[in-house]
């Protein structure tokens, strides 16, 4: 390629117009509800909205194309570049030898026009690159990737193939993905978008749709589960429609997206453990997820820390062995804890579940048969725990209301903790914590003191 400075493909006028449109939609939307439920919209109401909508398209047009015009990229010997701004000018480099790997997206308009972003990883980078090209020709993705791997000495062997998820999977990983999490950001907007519609009759509305009987909160939070998992499916579908990973040499490229296509290039030596996540509605079909935590990602969204999806649980190892051997270990075989551990995972839940029944007897006689759910709750969460230190390998299980099994070998950890309760002092039992990044976290509770402290001194 050559070192003269060139400007981004026209397309990325597009992605600059779209993007402060997506900023801009949901104020306009509220202004919108507002014009409706207080002074109704009409005609004239109307004709306006479409007056302003238009000169904020054409506004955000300008500032798109203002923004194109005054961006320019290049590489020469010492690296990648990129300037933007014209009343403030910002100029980033990258050497050669930091960039870790080329990150492609492709949205609507990238799609529309057959050019790529593309977004230049370095290593404390996340899902942003330290450089975004917004929009490129597939000649150019081609010429820079060859000179990274020229300059920047990170040619892979070829691409190995690797798994993709099939349509029958991406259904029924969809429809076993259910999250109540997704629901309560959704929940909460809505709440305080009333509250700024309505006013004071959005607090007696609300007071007024609070369940007066045990079968009523029954039916609310069913219709909370059910809109909790239509919404998981559909988010589900969207974030892993052609999923696909695959080895190249030291890295792995995960492609995924149904409407916004994506392609990661993660280096192995940036993965620290894999977690076998196992969902309540996966757990019954021997079924899982496998995540991973990978340095510079932590806050990143859950999907673009999925290394798989959806496979079958005694599948893991030899996907593991297939793609990242460096983590690779057996999901089973693990280490139970000792009896007298059962009444800690049974009897404090079990205890509050009673008491919150008992305070619900006002509204129904029937709250405190929760214990017994709970209760059970608590022995699933005793039979689930396990963990195994082997060859330099840990491997730890714990379930909340996910059974989560985490991989990982001993020496990346970043740090270990032995905690001990004054309870637990008179068990003999400890819990141990290492955790291998910010979101993964490999711990057993109520682990036999004895064990639990060689385990300690040995990841010390």
């Amino acid at each position: 390629m050559s070192p003269e400075a060139r400007r981004l493909h026209r397309a990325a006028i597009s992605v600059y117009v779209l993007a402060t449109l997506r900023d801009a939609a949901l104020p306009l939307v509220i202004v919108l509800v507002l014009s409706v439920f207080r002074g109704g919209l009409d005609a004239g109401s109307l004709l306006n909205g479409v007056i302003f909508g238009a000169i904020g398209v054409a506004g955000a047009t300008v500032m798109g194309w203002w923004r194109w015009d005054n961006t320019r990229w290049w590489v020469d010997d010492s690296g990648i570049h990129k300037r933007s701004g014209l009343v403030t000018t910002k100029q980033t480099d990258i050497p050669w030898s930091r960039i870790q790997a080329l990150d492609l997206q492709q949205g609507i308009a990238q799609r529309w026009f057959n050019v790529h972003a593309v977004h230049v990883q370095t290593g404390g980078g996340g899902a942003e690159g330290e450089i975004v090209l917004e929009a490129i020709w597939d000649e150019e993705l081609d010429g820079l990737r060859a000179m990274v791997a020229m300059r920047g000495g990170r040619v892979g062997s070829v691409e190995v193939e690797g798994r993709r998820l099939s349509g029958a999977a991406l259904l029924v990983g969809a429809l076993t993905a259910g999250q109540i999490g997704v629901i309560l950001p959704v929940l909460a907007g809505a709440a305080q978008l009333s509250q700024n519609v309505f006013g004071d009759d959005a607090e007696r509305e609300a007071v007024r749709l609070i369940p007066d009987s045990g079968g009523e909160w029954l039916l609310a939070i069913a219709v909370l589960l059910g809109a909790a998992w239509l919404l998981s499916f559909a988010g589900a579908v969207v974030a892993f429609a052609g999923f696909s990973v695959s080895r190249e040499g030291e890295r792995l490229r995960i492609r995924r997206g149904l409407f916004e296509h994506r392609e990661a290039t993660i280096p192995v030596d940036r993965v620290r453990a894999v977690a076998v996540v196992e969902g309540a509605l996966r757990l019954p079909f021997g079924l899982a997820a496998l995540r991973m935590e990978v340095i510079g990602h932590a806050k990143e969204q859950a999907a673009a820390q999925t290394l798989f999806p959806l496979l079958r649980r005694t599948q893991v190892r030899a996907f593991l062995d297939e793609l990242l051997p460096e983590l690779a270990d057996d999901v089973d075989g693990l280490a139970p804890l000792p009896a007298r551990a059962l009444r800690r995972y049974v009897l404090p839940p079990a205890a509050i579940a009673l008491m919150l029944g008992v305070a619900a007897w006002p509204v129904t006689h029937f709250g405190a048969l929760i214990a017994v759910p709970v209760a059970a709750w608590g022995f699933a969460r005793f039979r689930a725990a396990g963990w195994r230190l082997r060859d330099g390998r840990l491997a730890a299980r714990h379930l909340m209301f996910a059974r989560t099994t985490v991989l990982a070998p001993a020496a990346l950890r970043e740090s270990v903790t032995l905690g001990q309760t004054v309870l637990q002092r008179r068990g003999r039992l400890a819990d141990l914590a290492v955790a291998f990044g910010k979101r993964t976290r490999a711990r057993v509770h109520h682990l036999d003191f004895a064990a639990a402290q060689d385990a300690f001194e040995r990841l010390r």
